[in-house]
């Protein structure tokens, strides 16, 4: 019988760190757009129109996320500050 429950608990035990490690697994973040999908009428950077044409990630606001990215503050993303730019870490 004692055999029995410690498989038991071994087999539970592998269920929920599987189940953990898949949880973990689709908390990964979205694959970063390239510079060239972005901008769509290709004139070598992207305005506002173009960025907020697609819709940022978790229900963040578009321009506040145009603004962080946009380093120098001239209303258009260069291809360099797309590179240049970190995505702040999300909260758990």
């Amino acid at each position: 019988m004692k055999h029995l429950s410690s498989l038991t608990i071994i087999t539970l035990l592998s269920v929920a760190f599987s189940v953990n490690v898949a949880a973990r697994g689709s908390d990964s973040k979205p694959p970063k757009p390239d510079f060239s999908s972005m901008d769509t009428n290709g004139d070598g950077v992207i305005s506002y129109a173009e960025f907020s044409a697609k819709k940022p990630p978790h229900g963040e606001d578009a321009q506040t996320i145009f603004d962080e990215i946009d380093s120098d503050g001239n209303g258009e993303i260069s291809e360099q500050e797309v590179n240049d730019h970190k995505p702040p870490r999300r909260k758990r």
